[in-house]
């Protein structure tokens, strides 16, 4: 353990790294070094936590180290995080080629949100949920050949170790040379998504009392698969119209679609708006952002039996409502969003999330930029007045330069609260999940 710590800090000079640290500068340089000292919750455990960022770019090319150690409340280092050669994949938090929309591109490393197509099958799935017990080595090839019909694709793994989740999406313009120039603009996709084994996150949440019955549970697979069309209908220098839907399917279970979806599209406003129904034994993101928390759980933490998100699935009913999302950009420096679903079926009492985020690139004397999020989702109510409930997350980062142009000081922090015991109620020490620190940030 020893030797690879050491191998790590001498590694400094030469590695870089970044973590879901959404701290951005103006400045374009090919190598930067960030620190942050701050805290973590492990295990219910509370964790100092130092964690050294270097970033580095070559033409096409970015390379990045995260090396995070958590000390606890005696300064001893975890050494669950150091102890064995496969932690060093765990340090490398990207490492990519090129960017979507290039003809071929690559990303290794985390994905905190991740969406395909109109969020239907996976919306805003991190595979960082369980950061930093777990840290998933995620893998996305894709591309847009300069090809007829201007196709495009992606192949996705949550983690290139164990490959349990899986995803799949292409899309292309089927009739690009058509002499109506109204259809000369569809595009038609395809995607797929399948988790191998649900029970792949168990070792990481139960007790360590219930790891036999773990290892002793067979795989179980889920799958979904989708198609879908989008066709402007309007377009001109300043304003762009259009219908989508989607149709997804989780197998052996049941369907859902988006019919109609239609979009507004302007220079500093962007408008979405989706009619949804669903049939039962359906919902929608089956895939989102807690998935990895939450695709196997442990109903009775003094019993050995464990259930699968599909397993719930046996409980939904028929349902239909409306989405909406709302972007603005205003003035080059600030971008907001606002999303909502409200959803409405028998005894459907959780029908209703909300989205809402907004970035400030302040350039204003010694703040760089800030950004605050908050969101809830599968909740009674898209009313903020009650801030704190189950499934609901708050998150805020601030940026400010220090000295010249080169230095930056950064400040993080987050809440997230899920009511484990079922009560509906939200307990402030032992439901409520806090990271924050602050650190700094160094251009060369």
């Amino acid at each position: 353990m020893k030797k690879l710590l050491l191998l790590a800090l001498l590694a400094l000079p030469l590695w870089l790294a970044a973590q879901d640290l959404p701290f951005t500068v103006r400045a374009k340089t090919k190598y930067s070094a960030s620190g942050m000292i701050g805290y973590e919750t492990v295990d219910s455990l509370r964790y100092y936590q130092l964690r050294l960022i270097h970033e580095f770019c070559y033409r096409k090319f970015g390379l990045g180290l995260d090396l995070d150690f958590l000390f606890d409340k005696h300064l001893n280092l975890r050494k669950a995080d150091w102890d064995d050669l496969q932690d060093a994949l765990d340090k490398i938090y990207y490492f990519k080629y090129a960017s979507p929309g290039d003809p071929f591109y690559f990303h290794l490393g985390g994905f905190p949100g991740l969406t395909i197509g109109n969020g239907l099958i996976m919306q805003n799935y991190s595979s960082m949920k369980l950061y930093p017990e777990l840290r998933n080595a995620g893998l996305m090839l894709g591309g847009c050949p300069r090809w007829t019909g201007d196709p495009g694709f992606e192949v996705f793994s949550s983690d290139i170790r164990k490959n349990q989740i899986l995803a799949f999406s292409a899309r292309a313009r089927p009739l690009p040379d058509s002499t109506h120039k109204f259809l000369s603009g569809l595009v038609l996709g395809i995607s797929a998504v399948a988790d191998r084994d649900q029970y792949g996150n168990l070792k990481r949440l139960v007790d360590p009392d219930f790891q036999c019955d773990v290892e002793s549970l067979e795989s179980d697979p889920v799958a979904e698969f989708g198609i879908a069309y989008s066709l402007p209908l309007f377009r001109n220098d300043k304003l762009e119209f259009g219908q989508y839907a989607e149709f997804a399917h989780i197998l052996d279970n049941g369907s859902g679609a988006i019919l109609p979806g239609i979009w507004f599209d302007l220079d500093v406003f962007r408008l979405n708006l989706e009619y949804r129904f669903y049939g039962s034994r359906f919902t929608p993101a089956f895939f989102d952002s807690d998935y990895e928390e939450d695709r196997a759980f442990q109903p009775d933490a003094e019993c050995s039996e464990f259930s699968t998100k599909e397993e719930l699935l046996q409980g939904y009913k028929p349902a239909q409502g409306f989405n909406g999302r709302v972007e603005a950009f205003l003035f080059q420096k600030v971008k907001a969003s606002f999303a909502w679903q409200n959803l409405i079926g028998r005894d459907l009492d959780t029908g209703k999330s909300l989205w809402m985020r907004i970035l400030v690139d302040t350039r204003h004397k010694s703040l760089e930029n800030f950004s605050l999020a908050y969101n809830k989702t599968k909740t009674a109510s898209l009313g903020i007045d009650k801030f704190v409930e189950p499934n609901a997350e708050i998150k805020a980062t601030a940026m400010f330069r220090v000295y010249k142009n080169r230095w930056f000081l950064i400040a993080k922090y987050s809440e997230s609260y899920k009511d484990r015991d079922g009560n509906g109620v939200i307990t402030w020490d032992k439901e409520t999940k806090r990271s924050g620190g602050l650190g700094a940030k160094y251009l060369y």
